[in-house]
């Protein structure tokens, strides 16, 4: 396997750790969307400042997602990247439509490195 491949891993991990309640992203997520009126969102993680598009300003979201980044950017050192080997991190984040609370996230994260190979998690969930 090549140090690229690995990226795979990352993704899986960065996809699973969104879902988790360690990411703090629930319920904060889910209700912003809900408030919004969308269903579902893509977060590109690497922007300064990553927010989803079309949705209100909530600061415990903001800082959940400040947070995923620098974990993110952790979790790209631990595998001996950089974010100079990636061109983006796009987090797609659903939350499950019978879970009032919203604490129960659908998380895909694809990875798009530096040479076009693209790194896709495939959808994981918060239950397992």
């Amino acid at each position: 396997m090549t140090k690229m491949a690995n990226l795979a891993g990352v993704a899986h991990n960065i996809a699973h750790h969104a879902a988790s309640s360690m990411s703090h992203l629930s319920p904060h997520l889910a209700q912003a969307l809900r408030a919004a009126g969308e269903e579902t969102t893509a977060i590109q993680l690497l922007t300064q400042n990553p927010y989803p598009p079309k949705i209100a300003e909530e600061q415990p979201l903001r800082l959940a997602l400040v947070s995923l980044k620098a974990t993110v950017q952790a979790m790209l050192h631990k595998h001996g990247f950089n974010q100079n080997d990636v061109i983006s991190i796009v987090l797609h984040a659903t939350p499950a439509p019978w879970d009032r609370d919203g604490y129960f996230l659908c998380t895909r994260v694809v990875i798009t490195a530096k040479n076009g190979r693209v790194y896709d998690s495939g959808w994981l969930s918060s239950a397992g």
